[in-house]
This record gives C-alpha cells, structure tokens and sequence, in this order.
C-alpha cells in the first residue's frame, strides 16, 4: 500500500501528510509540528486518521488483518501453555506431597 503523500489528521498534530511508510513506521509531515513517526498500523487505531476514504478502508483492512493474526498467535500461545501445565500436571501429583506407607518396626 502505497500511502506516500496521503492526507491525514492527528488529534494533536492537526492536518499532515505522509512522507512514508516502511517497516512497521509511518512518518508524517505537519506544518506545525515538523516530522513525526508513527507505529503503522497502529497510530490508525489511536491518534492518526486517513482523509482519503479508499485508503482509509485499506488501512482498516490492514488493522483487522494485524488483529486476526495477533488473536490467532495468542489463541497459539495459549493452547502451548495450557499443554505444557497439562504435561507438567502428573509429575507435579506425583510431589504433591502424598504419603507413603512407612515399614512398621519390629
């Protein structure tokens, strides 16, 4: 996505335009306050939004894609950790502290 000169608002910032776009940054040119970089996509979910309407629905489209993956890596995450405590779970019975029968003395 090519977003290079599109227009944009920052709730601060006011009306700017974007230099460019690379490696997860966006950087953004406002007469005010200068250069300023961004997190992309995340700086669209919080403070920045796009004026142009085609390339605000990429954008969109873009953070709902980041969010499945990241829900996706989480759901990942956590079925492991569940297998991993479910692994650990009969060793774990096993120094629970049950006790043993002592030999009776003679």
């Amino acid at each position: 996505m090519n977003l290079e000169n599109a227009p944009v608002r920052h709730i601060r910032f006011g009306a700017g335009t974007v230099l460019r776009c690379e490696n997860g940054m966006i950087a953004v040119h406002f007469p005010e306050a200068g250069e300023k970089q961004f997190v992309f996509p995340e700086a669209f979910t919080k403070f920045l939004r796009c004026e142009d309407p085609e390339q605000a629905a990429a954008i969109a489209e873009v953070i709902i894609l980041k969010k499945a993956e990241e829900d996706a890596r989480h759901r990942e995450q956590e079925a492991l950790h569940k297998a991993m405590l479910a692994a650990r779970a009969p060793a774990k019975a096993s120094r629970s502290g049950a006790k043993t029968a002592k030999p009776k003395k003679a």
